[in-house]
């Protein structure tokens, strides 16, 4: 028992943070999108961390018990945005174990007892503008701004068949 004490307190000074030891201060997430090529930021706390373009791609940010947001962006698509929560780790339990509160404290400060989800995957939808554009441009009309359903040269044809 003797020998047990001053092992747990050398080994709690030695690791005053598990979850920072063992899991690190920083993570890679990777971002996919569908369909690829998209422009995506990454955002925590209205400060920008980092940009992933094209997808798929990855990016290092430092851990942090506060959520990310990704925004992505893909022309003829519209934008896609989540918000991704971090999720608490175990690792920092093993500080109670060894009697760290030192610990607890170090990895709560440097956010290493929070690990984001290592992929973030958006769908990206296609954009009806677009389409509709390039639907309406592939026949040699161009969309009425006054009636968006209906091309200028149908709209024309029934201005003639009126007058």
């Amino acid at each position: 028992m003797e020998r047990v004490v001053p092992l747990a307190l050398l080994v709690a000074l030695l690791l005053p943070g598990c979850a920072t030891v063992f899991e690190g201060t920083s993570e890679s997430v990777a971002i996919n999108t569908t369909p690829p090529g998209a422009t995506c930021t990454i955002d925590r706390d209205g400060q920008r961390l980092g940009t992933v373009s094209p997808t798929p791609g990855s990016i290092s940010v430092a851990k942090s018990k506060n959520d990310i947001t990704v925004s992505c962006s893909l022309q003829n698509h519209q934008a896609s945005q989540v918000s991704v929560s971090p999720k608490f780790v175990g690792t920092t339990f093993a500080n109670i174990l060894l009697g760290g509160v030192v610990g607890i404290v170090a990895d709560a400060a440097s956010g290493a007892n929070f690990d984001l989800p290592d992929r973030v995957d958006l769908t990206m939808a296609p954009d009806p503008a677009a389409i509709m554009g390039s639907t309406a441009g592939a026949f040699g009309a161009t969309v009425d701004p006054n009636n968006p359903g209906a091309s200028t040269r149908r709209s024309a044809r029934r201005a003639r068949a009126v007058n």
